[in-house]
């Protein structure tokens, strides 16, 4: 092997030189730091300075804390204290309320699918059937062009057609909801 062919790299000749200037640096550096007495006194002055900024800090607070107080304060309960709210009869409102004894009757149907092929619609329909739901196909015509509903109902309680829906759901099914008035 050659001594010209050296296994250290250029860059370690290059930073090692330059560390060791910046360590003797800093060892100058810090034979310029004040000594324990003197730092004492460097210490006196920063703690006259932080005294006169703290003062200043403290009479400024005062003081907004007075344009604070110099401002009214409202008191909600006391505003409202004497004021009376007119309360409308119940005969006399806009809205009535079906009474307990006449409920409404609703007759809900879901629309699964609609298809523009009646093949379509049987697959679905059939496949509604499997999972225990009441399956029914509807014609419509929409600018006279023909489409298959997959209808799934009538329910008359909300509850059974909201487990329908969820059973629908499950198949990634999301349903439409048509309700009708019973007569």
């Amino acid at each position: 092997m050659s001594e010209s062919t050296s296994r250290i790299p250029k860059i370690v000749w290059l930073l090692t030189p330059l560390l060791a200037v910046a360590f003797v640096g800093f060892l100058f550096f810090l034979k310029t730091v004040p000594s324990g007495d003197e730092l004492d006194a460097v210490k006196g002055d920063a703690k006259k300075v932080l005294q006169t900024g703290v003062s200043r800090a403290k009479e400024e607070a005062r003081k907004e804390a007075e344009k604070i107080a110099a401002k009214p304060a409202y008191d909600f309960y006391k505003l409202l204290k004497d004021s009376d709210v007119p309360v409308p009869k119940a005969e006399e409102s806009h809205y009535k309320s079906t009474p307990k004894t006449d409920v409404a009757k609703y007759q809900y149907n879901l629309q699964a699918a609609s298809f523009r092929t009646s093949e379509q619609a049987d697959r679905l329909k059939v496949q509604l059937i499997l999972e225990n739901l009441s399956a029914s196909i509807e014609e419509v015509s929409v600018k006279g062009t023909p489409y298959y509903r997959v209808m799934v109902g009538p329910f008359t309680d909300r509850s059974i057609m909201n487990k329908a829906q969820d059973v629908l759901a499950n198949h990634r099914i999301n349903a439409i909801v048509f309700k009708k008035p019973i007569k």
